[in-house]
């Protein structure tokens, strides 16, 4: 909480003047060598509907291929997703890891409230992901470079948000990972413990890929995680298990916990601007639109995830609702497919990390950036492996009310405010989304661990 006050505070302090326009920033490299071999210029140009216009030379060195990710930030070469292509990269995005505590984080919740939460979430978030392209269109790859581009001071507190968030989360993708594969394994007959089945998934391929500089093939891997995600809603939305009904209108103590779990659910503006460079033919409305059709699927796999799982266990649900299924042929193709695609989700994660850190460690420790990524890949696995549901259900809160509504609402509604080229009622819209989600993150972290004490 205090990273949001220092974070308002520095902005207060450092606020520019309204007729300064935004900085020019390089979309790839982060040295003057890097930048002059790409021979990239980014020119503002005052039209309220064209923010930047960017004028590409032929690069002298060789490109990378797309999807690739430099030391400095993920490069995206060749604008080659069409809408419905990102759209499924951004639905195996946000699903993997956002579904499966749903119907834990609502038993406390009627279905009726618990709906509209999620709806609303969903479309406040989907229009912070569109304001960051609107703001960071092609000035950079990430959130700390919107900042930037809006002439805001202190851009090292956006990436220090960013990395603790994306640390924050690889820690539970780790924990539901290995809960998954721990219990294929057992199916099995394999007798290993969840600990050892953990640093089995970071030595190989976990750790590789995240420490690798390519990740083509995450973009295929993607689209077979989609499918697991299908299955796995339909598998517990058609459940035969039968729990007593959830009342249809109820808002308790434990509703707090709901909107946290939503905040993390509908998480992927650390990758925002990436997602826009991607998309072929990109304009912010066409992104808009993309991103709309990307919620609204994923809208539909967490009401399936949700319903289902209340109706199933109700109050009993756990923070990983596929450890609530005994040992089956469907349930044990559940997890598989649910494993495999957090499995594809983790490296993507952890390349939000890596951006975010990667201009502090080339510049002060380049010759320990990786041994500093070994480490980082080490300390979540040791927490995850020894980290209980009870912890995780802890770490999806408190993440979603203070680092999630720092990425997701605050940060982009802040650069939205303080960018004079937006047109005004963006500016004043994210004015808006950025002071309700300083009040839900103090709110919401209050009433969380408030809630906690008082069940110890």
């Amino acid at each position: 909480m205090s990273v949001f006050l220092v974070m308002l505070a520095v902005v207060a302090a450092r606020r520019r003047a309204h007729h300064l326009a935004p900085k020019p920033l390089a979309v790839r490299g982060g040295s003057n060598e890097a930048k002059s071999n790409n021979m990239l210029e980014v020119r503002w140009v005052p039209h309220p509907r064209q923010y930047a216009e960017v004028v590409h030379e032929e690069a002298a060195a060789p490109r990378r291929p797309s999807w690739s990710v430099s030391p400095q930030v993920v490069s995206h070469d060749g604008h080659d997703l069409s809408g419905w292509e990102l759209a499924a990269c951004i639905v195996a995005d946000l699903c993997p890891h956002g579904m499966l505590p749903l119907a834990w984080a609502a038993s406390g919740t009627g279905v009726v409230p618990a709906l509209l939460l999620m709806v609303g979430f969903g479309a406040i978030s989907a229009y912070t992901m569109y304001l960051c392209t609107l703001v960071g269109g092609v000035g950079g790859s990430t959130l700390s470079a919107a900042w930037a581009t809006a002439g805001l001071a202190r851009p090292a507190i956006v990436d220090a948000t960013v990395a603790s968030l994306c640390a924050g989360c690889c820690v539970f993708y780790a924990a539901f990972a290995g809960d998954l594969f721990h219990a294929l394994a057992a199916s099995l007959g394999a007798r290993r413990s969840r600990a050892q089945v953990i640093a089995a998934l970071f030595a190989a391929p976990l750790a590789p890929l995240c420490l690798a500089d390519d990740l083509s093939l995450l973009k295929y891997s993607s689209y077979a995680g989609l499918l697991g995600v299908a299955y796995t809603a339909l598998f517990v939305l058609s459940s035969d298990h039968a729990a007593p009904p959830i009342p249809l209108f109820k808002v308790s103590r434990r509703t707090p916990g709901l909107i946290n779990a939503l905040v993390v659910a509908y998480l992927c503006h650390y990758n925002a601007l990436q997602y826009y460079a991607e998309l072929r033919r990109a304009t912010p409305t066409g992104y808009a639109k993309v991103v709309g059709a990307a919620f609204t699927l994923t809208n539909v796999v967490f009401s399936a995830m949700l319903l289902g799982g209340l109706a199933a266990f109700g109050t009993a649900a756990k923070p990983n609702i596929l450890n609530n299924f005994g040992p089956s042929p469907a349930a044990g193709l559940a997890k598989l497919g649910t494993g495999l695609a957090i499995l594809s989700g983790f490296p993507l994660m952890f390349a939000g990390l890596k951006a975010a850190l990667d201009d502090t460690l080339v510049e002060r420790f380049p010759r320990e950036r990786k041994r500093v990524y070994v480490a980082i890949l080490v300390a979540i696995a040791s927490v995850a492996a020894v980290a209980t549901e009870e912890d995780v259900g802890l770490v999806i809160e408190l993440i979603g009310s203070t680092l999630g509504c720092a990425t997701a609402y605050i940060i982009p509604g802040v650069v939205a405010a303080f960018s004079a080229h937006l047109p005004v009622r963006h500016r004043y819209l994210g004015t808006a989304v950025a002071v309700v989600g300083g009040i839900l993150s103090v709110a919401s972290t209050c009433l969380t661990l408030g809630h906690r004490a008082s069940s110890s």
